[in-house]
């Protein structure tokens, strides 16, 4: 009974080696295939991604400054190219290796002009708003800003040394400047005199045409270090009063002058000199796109230097402070260009 047993087993024993065989052969085949698939699926999800990250900083870099993106070697293993079709479509497309002929796509709801097409893998791609449309290249775009003004080599007019000498009365009267000259920058603005209203506020008298207003600049202190900043005075309203004839005014020097001869600078000037820019956090190379509706203010800043007429530009919780008057190459102290937090560095 026994000996049968055995052989009976001993009969057996190559179909149980025969079945797990094929059981392994199996398995392996299983788990090819779902390796595969999930190569498959590695290169669809990287492809996918590019598309829509080009998409995606295309249409951030309508926001200002200089937006690129660095390019793969290889998606999932794959070789590929990228394209632009209809001028608002980005088209991955894979060449050679897995998913080869399998194109993804994303679409840019603004027009793309390619300025030079040349992508390849591994590396970038630039894009920048001009005008109204996106530039997309595949070297360094060459910013077309205009420069915030045109210096003029001979010694500053009068305001300019005014400002050295009393910088808050120079940004409340910078800002009550160009809050009436507004857009009709060929009429012709005086600013006639100003005093001091109280320790908060300065009392700005202009003459636009045949018509005298009274503007009122109420000033706020704060102490909020900001970079060499150790404290700063800004311009927080700035409003028509009634006329006021009871207070010694004191006549002021030109920045219609100043402006037209280069050595005032206005606050669109200087909002679209900081958009030209592509800026980054020190801290984290965060890029950091300055918007189009960013606040601006006119302020005076102190530094352990001197106390400078700046104009305050703020949006969400980013301070820049960028000056309002260019700094005389003679001079033999130094002046304020740029201060900001959190403390910000351009890249182009």
């Amino acid at each position: 009974m026994s000996a049968k047993l055995e052989e009976k087993g001993a009969h057996n024993l190559p179909l149980i080696i025969l079945f797990g065989a094929i059981l392994a052969i199996l398995f392996a085949a299983l788990f090819l295939f779902v390796y595969d698939q999930q190569l498959n699926a590695l290169v669809d999800q990287q492809a996918e991604s590019l598309a829509d990250e080009l998409a995606k900083t295309a249409f951030a870099s309508i926001s200002g400054g200089l937006h690129s993106i660095n390019l793969p070697e290889y998606l999932g293993g794959s070789t590929y190219s990228i394209s632009v079709k209809e001028n608002s479509i980005f088209v991955v497309s894979i060449l050679a290796g897995r998913r080869s002929g399998s194109s993804y796509s994303a679409v840019v709801n603004s027009t793309i002009l390619v300025e030079d097409g040349k992508f390849s893998p591994g590396g970038q791609v630039y894009f920048m708003f001009n005008g109204d449309v996106i530039i997309a290249s595949a070297s360094p775009i060459e910013a077309k800003a205009e420069k915030v003004v045109k210096i003029t080599p001979t010694e500053p007019p009068e305001f300019y040394h005014f400002s050295k000498q009393f910088p808050k009365e120079a940004a409340a009267i910078a800002a009550a400047y160009f809050n009436a000259l507004g857009s009709h920058s060929g009429e012709n603005v005086i600013v006639v005199s100003y005093v001091w209203e109280n320790t908060d506020s300065i009392l700005i008298k202009i003459r636009k045409g045949d018509e005298t207003t009274i503007n009122r600049a109420e000033g706020r202190e704060n102490l909020t270090k900001v970079g060499a900043i150790e404290n700063w005075w800004v311009v927080e309203l700035l409003e028509n009063v009634e006329l006021k004839d009871n207070f010694s005014w004191i006549s002021c020097p030109s920045p219609d002058n100043a402006y037209l001869t280069g050595w005032l600078y206005s606050p669109e000037a200087v909002l679209k000199h900081l958009r030209s820019r592509t800026w980054s956090q020190v801290s984290d190379n965060l890029i950091v796109a300055i918007p189009s509706d960013a606040k601006i203010q006119a302020s005076a800043v102190t530094t352990n230097v001197s106390t400078y007429p700046v104009w305050r530009v703020q949006f969400g919780n980013y301070n820049i402070f960028y000056q309002m008057l260019p700094w005389w190459e003679v001079e033999n102290t130094p002046g304020f260009v740029f201060q900001s937090s959190p403390e910000l560095k351009p890249l182009i």
